[in-house]
């Protein structure tokens, strides 16, 4: 059986293209498998990140001002409010990575992970709720997010956020 160049061209060409498939198949394989890798990453140090914020809550010299605060903020001094504020900076920031990473779909019949843990964390400390009408939202940049948040302060406070507050300052009506 004699092949004639242009059949030799064509077993070529498809043997070509179906090792270019098969690199195609691999590589799309390898990129599924680093993007769970990264998803696993971030899940990762997020964790890391929220226990080590939790960890503040125990230390001798914080974990004072946290209980205080957490109850009313108003009852911190300025040097005690300043250090709840960076805490509950850290916390709010790790709440953004995780909304931004997409870590929020639906988890044993709750919609949202964030909203639930947002609103029980108001429910169950309303200093908290308070940093984040005051200071929270200003920091808050997704829109999404910050509707979210937003849901979780009514819900857990039965009013909707006083939006005039910029930076711990309420703003006066026009």
């Amino acid at each position: 059986m004699d092949m004639d160049w242009d059949q030799i061209a064509t077993v070529a060409q498809l043997v070509t293209g179906v090792a270019t498939l098969g690199v195609a198949v691999l590589l799309v394989s390898q990129l599924r498998q680093q993007h769970r890798d990264s998803e696993r990453e971030i899940l990762y140090a997020s964790r890391t990140m929220t226990n080590d914020n939790l960890e503040k809550i125990i230390d001798p010299d914080f974990g004072p001002i946290w209980h205080k605060g957490s109850q009313n903020l108003d009852s911190l001094s300025g040097h005690e409010l300043e250090q709840f504020r960076i805490w509950n900076q850290m916390a709010f920031f790790n709440i953004s990575v995780n909304h931004r990473a997409g870590h929020e779909g639906i988890d044993r019949g709750i919609d949202s992970r964030i909203f639930e843990t947002t609103r029980s964390a108001f429910l169950s400390w309303p200093g908290m709720a308070s940093y984040y009408e005051r200071y929270g939202r200003d920091q808050t940049y997704d829109p999404a997010l910050r509707g979210l948040m937003d849901e979780a302060f009514l819900e857990a406070t039965s009013r909707e956020v006083e939006a005039s507050w910029r930076r711990g300052v309420k703003e006066k009506a026009s």
